[in-house]
């Protein structure tokens, strides 16, 4: 029973049966006062009847009252006896020839009417029995001196009022005990489906997650809990999905340069070589290892920012300055691609962030413009204020992102032909990595559809941090990063 109270299926009936247990009391109550009310009535209703009966046939002699030819006790046809007195506040007159009530009950009763006019009174006859009394003073040579008093028995309307009781009780104990059972039953079936999804949240490990709450429930609450459970479960699907691929991918861009410095080493290790070969060994294990811890910072800041702990600098940073500075490091780059590099920006413009973490971000922006922008052609910073906020434009005249991978911006490690050698310089990072600094700044990083071809990349940074993009973002497309700027420009 402890058990029973203590679950919400349990709980629901409790609370069902007192609701349905306190229904029942009012409805009892009200039937059994009704009877009451309604045998007390039709009881009084005949002692008045026969009252008036009496009184009309009441005969003086002498100055004496007695009855005439109505001689009590009277019998109605409905077989309710009544008994009747003539009595004085001092004594009885006349009786019936069987008087159930004492005379000290019948000198009161008289007394009182000769006071005060009509009497009402529920008393017990000499064996106990209950009886209703009604008492009407009498007037002998114009003046009152004698009362009349009636009665009868209610002890069968007492009787059946008893039984009306008793039976109401069984009524409503039964249906008390159906009720809840009912309740039972029925809170069972509205909370199935919670207990499914308890069942499934018990049951659920890593390899679960493609699970769902199978049932059909009306759009109510419980429908809004089923589908949000779902739609929890498919977040957190895609999270471990998204988690396994990264690892995996991860994983193998670490595995690709280190299998090839294992590879190099040992080559190097087998017979003797001369200063010049093992520098060319070394050379290239330089450049693996650049690789490696460059590929490392990335995945430690995309880490740190999944994790909520990235936390940018509050400093002001001149934009117009930031993308001449740009310029000047990735020159040398663009010249070696037969491009170049050209900024347009207002003459003065601060905002507060991290010039570190923006420099990285306008560096990968500029490496992939650079990647992908053919030879005599441009690659445009522009940067401008609009609604309190700084939108920051790298644009190429390249190919463009294909739409059909545009849903895959900022996912890590993903490129148009799924390769995952670092040949080209990039790890598929870049723009995950510079979409994460971006949020982390209060702004966002998207690409906007330009009909001129190429692809735009506009990075809005609010001038205060913490700002918001008051716009919706755009489509996402798909990119690469950079790693460090290419040999020659300065560092970041």
């Amino acid at each position: 029973m402890r058990r029973f109270a203590r679950t919400t299926r349990g709980r629901l009936a409790a609370v069902a049966v007192a609701i349905l247990g306190l229904a029942l009391l009012v409805a009892d109550g009200a039937v059994l006062g009704s009877l009451a009310l309604t045998g007390r009535s039709e009881s009084d209703a005949v002692l008045v009847g026969q009252a008036n009966l009496i009184a009309a046939s009441i005969e003086e002699s002498n100055g004496a009252l007695s009855f005439g030819s109505t001689d009590p006790p009277l019998e109605t046809s409905a077989g309710i006896v009544v008994d009747a007195s003539i009595v004085s506040p001092s004594q009885t007159i006349s009786q019936s020839a069987v008087q159930p009530l004492s005379t000290s009950t019948l000198t009161e009763l008289a007394a009182r009417a000769d006071r005060s006019g009509p009497v009402w009174a529920d008393v017990s006859s000499t064996k106990g029995t209950p009886r209703r009394a009604y008492a009407i003073p009498l007037m002998v040579n114009g003046r009152q001196s004698a009362a009349l008093v009636v009665s009868r028995s209610v002890r069968e309307l007492q009787a059946s009022l008893a039984r009306t009781l008793l039976l109401l009780a069984i009524v409503s104990v039964g249906m008390l005990i159906v009720g809840g059972l009912l309740s039972y039953w029925l809170a069972g079936r509205v909370l199935r489906p919670v207990s499914i999804i308890a069942g499934l949240a018990r049951s659920l490990s890593e390899d679960d997650l493609h699970l769902r709450v199978d049932l059909i429930v009306p759009e109510d609450e419980l429908g809004e809990l089923v589908a949000t459970f779902n739609g929890m479960l498919g977040r957190l699907e895609g999270a471990f999905v998204s988690l396994r691929r990264f690892t995996a991918d991860a994983s193998h861009e670490l595995r690709a340069p280190l299998a090839l410095m294992l590879s190099q080493l040992e080559g190097s290790l087998q017979k003797a070589r001369t200063k010049d070969e093992y520098r060319r060994v070394l050379e290239a294990q330089k450049n693996d290892v650049e690789h490696l811890s460059r590929l490392v910072d990335q995945l430690l800041i995309l880490a740190r920012a999944d994790a909520g702990a990235l936390r940018p600098a509050s400093e002001l940073v001149d934009v117009p300055d930031l993308l001449h500075e740009t310029e000047a490091r990735w020159y040398s780059a663009a010249d070696q691609k037969g491009c170049h590099l050209s900024v347009s920006a207002p003459d003065w413009g601060q905002l507060r962030g991290d010039p570190a973490l923006l420099r990285r971000v306008l560096d990968n922006l500029v490496d992939n413009a650079l990647r992908y922008a053919p030879q005599g052609t441009g690659v445009r910073l522009l940067a401008s204020r609009v609604e309190g906020a700084w939108n920051i434009d790298v644009a190429d005249e390249g190919p463009g992102v294909p739409r059909e991978y545009r849903s895959h911006l900022f996912e890590r490690f993903a490129r148009p032909d799924g390769a995952r050698t670092p040949d080209d310089g990039g790890a598929g990072l870049g723009l995950a990595l510079s979409a994460a600094v971006a949020r982390a700044h209060g702004g966002d990083l998207s690409l906007l559809d330009e009909d001129t071809g190429g692809a735009v990349f506009q990075l809005h940074l609010p001038d205060r941090a913490g700002g918001k993009r008051p716009a919706v973002r755009n489509a996402p497309a798909f990119g690469d990063e950079a790693g460090e700027p290419p040999a020659g420009a300065p560092p970041p």
